[in-house]
Formats: structure tokens, sequence, C-alpha cells
């Protein structure tokens, strides 16, 4: 056991002020009723609406809540990676702050990464699970398809959703993998699964429910098309040795 703690939950959070409470409230009911010891690890990327005060009130009531603030918006991406290098936990998970899939999937999937023989497990709304509740705005399923697509033609045919903002990893290879990540937006999701395919890493996606949260932080017009280009920069990044010269300029946005 690494520090007494079993799972750390890494919560990205930019804005969040209004939507981060009541989820993190059922976070901690959530980890305050498990056998299992928890960290929750509220990141904040940036936020200028209090969401560092709001996440800092919740302290009180949970003693390993862990609060991260990073001075200027960086990209999700940048935020997932700061939060699980600094996890303490056997294994780490990352759950979007609006709250579209609740915590009570962790220890539903656990048993692939405890004694199952994978190092990652990866949420899918796109595997049908027993159970499994989906609420999904038929305007996302297009782009959505379109984008599966292209990450199954050029990256990788083992993992159907890698957008979905649930994944569980092993201690053990978070430093591996995402010391190696350099995608700070979006495009981190399947660049992290690109480099855990490329260091020989099992991987399970899974059936897991999610529902629709409004105002969603994703623009259906623009991402998709910064999303293709992350697609490009994942392959030309981690497909030959690339000098941190060339990372830096891929990195400019």
């Amino acid at each position: 056991m690494t520090n007494g703690i079993d799972i750390s939950i890494i919560i990205p959070a930019y804005n969040e002020a209004k939507r981060l409470p009541p989820f993190l409230s059922r976070v901690i009911a959530f980890c305050k009723n498990s056998q299992k010891r928890y960290e929750i690890i509220i990141v904040d990327d940036g936020s200028n609406d209090g969401t560092y005060e709001t996440a800092a009130s919740f302290k009180p009531q949970f003693v390993d809540l862990v609060l991260i603030r990073i001075p200027d918006n960086s990209g999700k991406g940048y935020a997932v990676k700061t939060g699980f290098l600094r996890a303490r936990g056997d294994v780490a998970v990352f759950l979007d702050a609006d709250g579209s899939v609740e915590p009570d999937e962790i220890e539903k999937n656990l048993h692939y990464l405890a004694g199952g023989g994978y190092d990652i497990f990866v949420g899918s709304r796109v595997l049908r699970g027993e159970f499994q509740i989906l609420e999904i705005r038929w305007y996302r399923k297009i782009p959505g398809a379109f984008f599966r697509f292209l990450v199954r033609t050029l990256l990788f045919k083992n993992i159907q959703d890698t957008q979905c903002g649930f994944k569980m990893f092993r201690k053990e290879v978070v430093n591996p993998i995402f010391s190696r990540n350099c995608l700070k937006g979006f495009g981190f999701d399947f660049e992290i699964l690109f480099i855990a395919n490329k260091l020989g890493y099992k991987i399970k996606e899974g059936a897991v429910s999610w529902k629709h949260i409004p105002k969603s932080k994703v623009n259906m017009l623009i991402d998709p098309f910064k999303t293709c280009i992350d697609i490009l920069k994942v392959r030309t990044l981690h497909q030959a040795v690339c000098n941190q010269q060339t990372q830096k300029d891929y990195l400019k946005d």
C-alpha cells in the first residue's frame, strides 16, 4: 500500500464553481462509505470563478482532499497529468467535474486491476453492459463515430471509446505513461492510451453508465478539427524518437 491510500480520484476543474459542489458531495459520500481509503485530488486549471475556493470549502468534510491550483488555464490534459503525478494511491482514476460518470463505477470495475491482470481500465459509452444507463445526445453521435474511425485507423484498434471521462490506472504505470504525455488539451486521452499501447500495458475497456450534463465545454464545431490535428501530433510525437525541441514546437497553441 502506498502511504495508506488505496485509490486516488483526480478531478480536473476549470470554472466549475457551480457544477462541482453537488458532484464533490457525492464523491465524498462514496469515499466515506467505502472500506477502502481514498484521496480526492481537485486540480483547478486556472479558474476565475472561485472554483478553488469552492473546492477548499469541502476540506473539513474529508481529510484526504488535496487541492492543486494551476495559475493559468493550461488544458484538461495538463490538469489531469498534474493530478496523476501527485497521486499516492495504488490505483489512480480521473473523473470529470461535471459528474457525467458517478464514482461507484470505480469499485464496480476495480477487479480488473486488482488481480484481474490489467494495468488500465477505460470506461466506454460504446460498449454495452448489464444495468448500464446512457444518456447521450444525438448530435454527439455522428462526430463521435467519425472520430472513433480516425483513432482506429491512425492510432490503435483495441479501444472504441477513448474520450469517456473515466479511466483507471495501476500506480506502477502512471509515471511511465504520464511522464511521456505532451498534449495539454482534450487530445490527451488518446495520447496516453497510445503511449500505453506502445509500452505494452494491458488495457481493459468496459461499459460504464454515463449521463449528459448541460453546458458541456466541448465545442462541437471547432473541437473535432482540433482533435484531428492532435491525432497527427500523437503519431509524430510517439511513433518516432523526438527531441525536446520538436515536442515544444508541436505543443505551441
